[in-house]
């Protein structure tokens, strides 16, 4: 009896102390969540105070419109964010502060990002377009609309001003993603979000994310304090979402869909190319982005092995990428007025009074 009773008593030990660690674990995961939801209605608070917050609703789910500039101007210019850019309202406030004692600016949040609601919503070109338009309508900003897409977001705007070009003054691209190339390659095809950033979406909504997440590498090229720390609470609030994962596994249908009924038409866009088409201008983009990896703490070995062996070859792929892909997207969109301001992808952050300027002469020219 005494022999059978002992591996029981060890079971119901090992039992006990697996019981206890999961109560723990409960425990601390609750605590996380609870410390994380104060922290983001404090955060909150203070960004509500600086007007930074303006929820209005999409339908099933609000997005943010924070509207700021000159009330009385013809039109309003939309600011669209690219692929996971959380802080798009602060990291174009170098740019638009310098625009907007004549422009009104509505910088909208798409679903899953900075300060609007998440979704399991489909993310589908016709939806995140279908939510732009509707927020703008609930926040009381009529069209005409000059639409300001980066990157990705970019795709959106193309597609927007194809199918309802009665709402679209013009179009300002910064950097956009080319989609005027008939092949999409490989990687674009299979492009899908990956486990990681599932959990990355778990870690953020049960508040863990917020332990270990340091948004620097995202702020850290912002002109002032008080910006790079506005940037950071609205990253701390949403590092990562559904809808973004929802972009990811639509990223090339979405494209596929735009570029195939993108006909030329007459509106005025501004295609603002960050490339860089000389040696000097790529080492000059080298150096700026391993100053801002250095700045976040970050080394890179890539980016060493890169700055070393920059030669004519890189000049050349340049210039073909631009023939194959920019020229033939810029062909595909018509009336476009295209300038060239080499540097980092991000290039409002880069170099912001270039694109400032850029961006207001643009919009002086329009009728």
């Amino acid at each position: 009896m005494e022999n059978r009773s002992k591996p029981r008593k060890i079971l119901k030990t090992i039992l006990a102390i697996i019981l206890t660690l999961l109560i723990l674990f409960i425990l601390a995961v609750a605590g996380i969540f609870v410390y994380d939801k104060i922290k983001d209605a404090q955060e909150w608070d203070k960004l509500k105070e600086q007007g930074y917050i303006n929820q209005v609703s999409a339908g099933s789910y609000n997005l943010n419109v924070c509207i700021r500039g000159n009330n009385d101007a013809a039109y309003t210019v939309v600011s669209m964010a690219g692929l996971n850019n959380m802080a798009n309202v602060v990291d174009m406030e170098p740019v638009t502060d310098q625009l907007t004692d004549k422009y009104c600016f509505a910088f909208v949040d798409r679903s899953g990002y900075g300060l609007s609601d998440d979704t399991n919503e489909e993310q589908t070109v016709e939806q995140i377009v279908t939510d732009y338009r509707t927020a703008l309508r609930n926040s009381g900003v009529k069209s005409p609309y000059v639409l300001m897409a980066h990157s990705l977001s970019g795709v959106y705007a193309s597609y927007w001003q194809q199918q309802y070009p009665d709402e679209i003054k013009a179009v300002i691209y910064l950097d956009p993603t080319q989609i005027g190339s008939h092949d999409i390659d490989e990687e674009m095809q299979n492009r899908h979000a990956d486990f990681g950033m599932y959990m990355n979406v778990v870690f953020s909504k049960t508040g863990i994310e917020r332990l270990f997440f340091d948004p620097t590498e995202y702020t850290v090229n912002l002109k002032t304090q008080q910006q790079k720390d506005n940037a950071e609470m609205i990253w701390h609030r949403c590092p990562m979402s559904w809808a973004v994962c929802s972009e990811e596994n639509n990223y090339s249908d979405n494209i596929i869909k735009t570029r195939d009924l993108l006909i030329p038409n007459d509106i005025p866009k501004l295609y603002i190319d960050a490339s860089a088409y000389t040696i000097e201008d790529i080492r000059e983009k080298i150096a700026y982005t391993k100053q801002i990896e250095e700045q976040a703490g970050k080394s890179d070995s890539e980016i060493q092995i890169l700055e070393e062996s920059v030669d004519d070859r890189f000049v050349d792929a340049m210039k073909s990428f631009y023939e194959n892909n920019i020229k033939t997207y810029i062909d595909k969109l018509g009336n476009v007025t295209y300038i060239n301001i080499p540097g980092e992808h991000s290039i409002f952050k880069h170099k912001p009074d270039e694109v400032a300027k850029a961006i207001g002469d643009f919009l002086g020219k329009l009728k």
